[in-house]
C-alpha cells in the first residue's frame, strides 16, 4: 500500500487525467447506448427446470401473459354497449403484436340448428336490445362465459388480449398502447386494465420515477452532510465528484453488458452513493487529521494515506464480499443486484484510493479547523465511560437485547406477495382487485396434463382432466377455469347422441368427431391442446399473488394428481406466478449459503489484514449479533423474509464489518501511543468514533430516502437497511470495545 500511495501522490495530475478520460469514455457510451429498464416480475424468477418447462409451455400453447381490459357500465346487454365492445375488440385485435382479442362479440358459441349444430359468434354486433335481454340470463349463468367475458351481474365486460411472442420492451409498449386504446373508447364507462404485461409497463414508469427522485435526493443529502461535517466546500465537492464518476462507470458498464435496471437493481445508485460516501468520509477525515498544522502537508498526507488506505481497502472488500454472497443467488435479479452492487463498490473504492487522494494532494490551504462535530464528543465520552466503568451492565444490556430480538426467529416466515410490490391505493392494485371482484383474477396458473401422443382423444384422459379441473375449481383463490374438456362436454351435450348434460362422450370415435367437425378450426384450441394432442392445458384465473397461498395450491394440485391420475398421465403446474413462488422458496434456501460465503470471505480478509486469526473473529462477533437480531426483528414485527428483505443480511454484514476494521486498526495505533487503557480507548473513540458515527448516520439517512420509492418492498427495504445499520453501529461502539478489553481478544500493541 505504501508504494501505491506514493505513486498516486507523485503522479497526481496523471491520475486525475486518466480518471477523467475513463469517465468521459463511459459517459459517452452511456449517452449513446442508454440504459434499459425491465419491470417484469419474471426477473425475480429462479432459473432451472421449472423455468425451462414454463418457456416450453409458452412455445406450445402461447404466452400466458394476457392483457385483460374491462369496462363497467349500467348493463352490458344493450345494443349501444355491444357495438362499442365489438368496435373496441376489433381495434385491439388489429394492433401490431396482438395475436387475438376475445370478448362477448368475438367468442364462438355452438348452438342447435334443426337436427345439426352451427358455430357462430356468441353475440352478434347487430343484436337488438330485446335479443340481448333474452340472452343475458343464459350467458351470465354459463361457466364458459361468466367471469371470463362478463360479470355475473351483467354490468362488466372483459376483453382478453392475447399477445404474440414479443421481447420485453415490445410487450411493455403494446400494453401501454392497449391501455390508451381502451380508455379512448370507454366514454363514460369505468375502465380498468390488468394482467402481467400491464404490471410490467406500470412498473417501468414507477422505476424511472424512483431513479429521478431517489438518486438525486441521495446525492444532495450526501453533499450537505459532507459540508455540515467538515465545514469545507471543496471536501463536499470532491466527495460528490468521486461518487458521480463511480456511478457513471458502473451504469455504463451495465449498459455495455446489455443488462437492464430491474426491481432488484433499482436501488443501485442510491446504495452506491451511501456506501461509497462512508469510505470517502474516512479518507477525508484522515486528510484533515494528517494535514492540519503540518509543515509538509504532502508528506503528512502520504503517511496518513498509508495508514487509512489498508483499512478502507479491506472495508471495501468486506462489503464486496457481502454483495458477492448475494450474487450466488439462483434468482437472476438478485444475482445482478449482488454482482453490480459489488462491482460498483469496487469502482468507488478504486476512485476513493486514487482520484480522491490525488485531488486532495493538489489542494491549497489547510482545513479550517482540527476538530469538528464537537457535540458528538460528549456522547462518545459517555459511551467510553460506560464501557470502562459499567462493563458488566454493558454486557448484560447487550446480551438481553440480542437474545430478545433473536427469539423472534421462531416467528419468521418466508413469503412474497408480488401484488404488494405496488402501493395498496395504486391504480395497479385497485385494477387487480376490481378484476377479481367483478370478473376473475389477473393472475394465470396453468396445469399441463400430459399423456401419449393422441391421448386427448381418449375419454379416460378427458375425464381425468375434468376431475382435476373440478377439484382445483373448489380450492380457495380460484376464480374461473377453462379447458378443452369444457368445450368437448358442451358440444357433446348439444349433439343428438348426447343426453343434454355437459359430459365427456364414452366413445373415442365420438370424441374424434367432435374435434374434427367442430373444434379443430377454432383458434382457441391451439391455446388448450398441443400439436400432437399429447398435452392439454387447464387455465385457471386467480387473484393469488402471495407465495404462501400459491405454494399451498400447487402442493394440493400435485398431491391430487399423483393420487388420482391413471398410469400414463401426469400433471404439472406452471405459470409466471408459480415461478415467482419457487423464487420465494429459493430465498430461504439461499440465506444460509449466502451468509456462510460472506462470513468466510470476510473472516479471511480481516485475518490477513491484521495477521491474526483471533482478530478476524473479533471483527465478526459484534456484527453477527445484529444480523441475528435482524432476522428476529422480522419475526417479531411480522415482516416476511422475501426476495427484498433477504438481500439485506449478507450485504449489511459487509457494511458493518467496515466499522470494526476501522475501530480495531485505530485502537492498535492508540494503544501504541498511550499505554493507559482508558486513554487509548478514548483516542480510538475520538479519532474513529466520530467519522464512523457520522458515516453511518449518512448511510442511515441515505437508505431512508428509499421511503420516497413507488414500490412498497423498496420502502420497507430502506427502513430495514437503516435499522440494521443502526444496530451494527451501536454494537461496534459498545460490544466491540468490550471484546477488545477481554484477554481472549485483547488487541496487541
Amino acid at each position: 500500500m505504501s508504494r501505491f500511495a506514493g505513486f498516486i501522490l507523485r503522479h497526481s495530475a496523471l491520475t486525475i487525467l486518466l480518471v477523467l478520460l475513463v469517465t468521459v469514455f463511459f459517459g459517452v457510451s452511456l449517452y449513446v447506448k442508454g440504459i434499459g429498464f425491465n419491470g417484469s416480475l419474471e426477473t425475480l424468477a429462479e432459473g432451472g427446470a421449472d423455468l425451462d418447462f414454463y418457456r416450453e409451455t409458452q412455445r406450445s400453447f402461447g404466452d400466458d401473459r394476457v392483457v385483460i381490459a374491462a369496462l363497467t357500465t349500467r348493463d352490458v346487454f344493450t345494443s349501444p354497449f355491444i357495438k362499442k365492445l365489438d368496435r373496441l375488440t376489433r381495434r385491439l385485435a388489429a394492433l401490431k403484436g396482438v395475436a387475438d382479442s376475445q370478448s362477448l362479440t368475438s367468442v364462438k358459441a355452438i348452438r342447435r340448428a334443426g337436427t345439426g349444430l352451427v358455430v357462430d359468434n356468441l353475440i352478434s354486433r347487430e343484436a337488438t336490445d330485446q335479443e340481448l335481454a333474452l340472452l343475458k340470463p343464459s350467458v351470465t349463468g354459463d361457466r364458459l362465459y361468466a367471469r371470463h367475458y362478463v360479470s355475473e351481474d351483467g354490468r362488466t365486460a372483459a376483453i382478453n388480449v392475447f399477445l404474440e411472442p414479443l421481447g420485453e420492451a415490445e410487450v411493455r409498449a403494446l400494453a401501454d398502447e392497449i391501455e390508451r386504446t381502451v380508455k379512448s373508447e370507454a366514454g363514460n364507462d369505468e375502465v380498468f386494465v390488468s394482467g402481467v404485461p400491464v404490471l410490467d409497463a406500470r412498473g417501468i414508469r414507477s422505476m424511472i420515477r424512483d431513479m429521478l427522485v431517489c438518486s438525486p435526493a441521495a446525492a444532495v443529502l450526501c453533499f450537505l452532510f459532507f459540508l455540515f461535517a467538515f465545514r469545507r466546500l471543496t471536501y463536499a465537492l470532491l466527495a460528490i465528484g468521486t461518487l458521480t464518476a463511480g456511478l457513471v462507470w458502473i451504469i455504463a458498464l451495465m449498459s455495455l453488458l446489455g443488462r437492464q435496471i430491474t426491481i432488484a437493481t433499482l436501488s443501485l445508485p442510491t446504495v452506491l452513493i451511501a456506501v461509497g460516501g462512508s469510505y470517502i468520509f474516512h479518507v477525508l477525515n484522515q486528510h484533515r487529521l494528517s494535514t492540519t498544522g503540518a509543515a509538509e502537508p504532502i508528506a503528512s498526507w502520504l503517511e496518513g494515506l498509508k495508514f487509512i488506505g489498508p483499512a478502507v481497502l479491506v472495508s471495501g472488500l468486506t462489503v464486496i464480499a457481502g454483495f458477492g454472497a448475494v450474487a450466488s443467488s439462483a434468482i437472476p435479479a438478485a444475482r445482478d443486484m449482488g454482482l453490480f452492487n459489488g462491482a460498483g463498490v469496487f469502482v468507488i473504492l478504486l476512485l476513493t484510493l486514487t482520484l480522491l487522494p490525488a485531488a486532495l494532494s493538489r489542494m491549497s490551504g489547510a482545513p479550517a479547523r482540527l476538530d469538528y462535530a464537537r457535540w458528538l464528543g460528549k456522547w462518545l465520552k459517555q459511551i467510553t465511560a460506560f464501557i470502562l466503568y459499567r462493563r458488566r451492565l454493558a454486557w448484560l444490556v447487550s446480551l438481553i437485547l440480542t437474545a430478545g430480538l433473536t427469539a423472534g426467529l421462531v416467528f419468521l416466515k418466508v413469503q412474497t406477495d408480488y401484488l404488494a410490490i405496488f402501493p395498496k391505493k395504486s391504480e395497479t392494485v385497485q385494477d387487480a382487485l376490481k378484476l377479481h371482484d367483478r370478473l376473475a383474477g389477473a393472475s394465470t396458473i396453468e396445469v399441463i396434463v400430459s399423456g401419449a401422443p393422441g391421448a386427448v382423444y381418449k375419454p379416460e384422459f378427458l375425464k381425468s382432466s375434468a376431475s382435476l379441473e373440478a377439484y382445483a375449481a373448489r380450492q380457495p383463490g380460484i376464480d374461473a377455469a377453462i379447458s378443452i374438456t369444457d368445450i368437448v362436454s358442451r358440444i357433446n351435450s348439444l349433439l343428438p347422441s348426447g343426453n343434454g348434460r355437459d359430459e365427456i362422450p364414452e366413445d373415442p370415435k365420438q370424441v374424434k368427431a367432435i374435434f374434427g367437425d367442430f373444434i379443430s378450426q377454432d383458434p382457441l384450441v391451439s391455446r388448450l391442446v398441443n400439436a400432437d394432442y399429447s398435452r392439454a392445458v387447464i387455465a385457471f384465473r386467480t387473484n393469488l399473488f402471495n407465495s404462501t397461498d400459491v405454494r399451498r395450491l400447487v402442493g394440493s394440485l400435485d398431491e391430487w394428481s399423483k393420487a388420482n391420475l391413471p398410469p400414463g398421465m401426469n400433471a404439472r403446474v406452471t405459470g409466471s406466478v408459480v415461478l415467482l413462488n419457487n423464487a420465494s422458496d429459493a430465498v430461504a434456501l439461499s440465506q444460509i449459503s449466502s451468509l456462510a460465503i460472506a462470513l468466510v470471505t470476510i473472516y479471511v480478509m480481516i485475518s490477513i489484514l491484521f495477521r491474526s486469526l483471533m482478530v478476524g473473529v473479533l471483527a465478526l462477533i459484534p456484527n453477527m449479533l445484529p444480523i441475528a437480531g435482524y432476522f428476529g426483528f422480522l419475526g417479531w414485527t411480522g415482516i416476511s423474509l422475501d426476495i427484498t428483505t433477504s438481500l439485506i443480511a449478507s450485504a449489511a454484514l459487509g457494511l458493518a464489518v467496515d466499522n470494526a476494521v476501522h475501530m480495531i486498526r485505530r485502537h492498535r495505533q492508540s494503544v501504541a501511543e498511550k499505554s493507559d487503557e482508558g486513554w487509548s480507548l478514548w483516542l480510538t473513540m475520538s479519532r474513529t468514533g466520530k467519522p464512523m458515527v457520522l458515516a453511518n448516520v449518512m448511510l442511515i439517512a441515505a437508505f431512508l430516502i428509499f421511503m420516497l420509492s413507488s414500490f412498497a418492498p423498496v420502502r420497507m427495504g430502506g427502513l430495514l437497511w437503516a435499522v440494521t445499520i443502526l444496530a451494527c453501529l451501536l454494537s461496534n461502539l459498545v460490544v466491540l470495545p468490550l471484546l477488545m478489553r477481554t484477554r481472549v481478544f485483547g488487541v496487541e500493541k
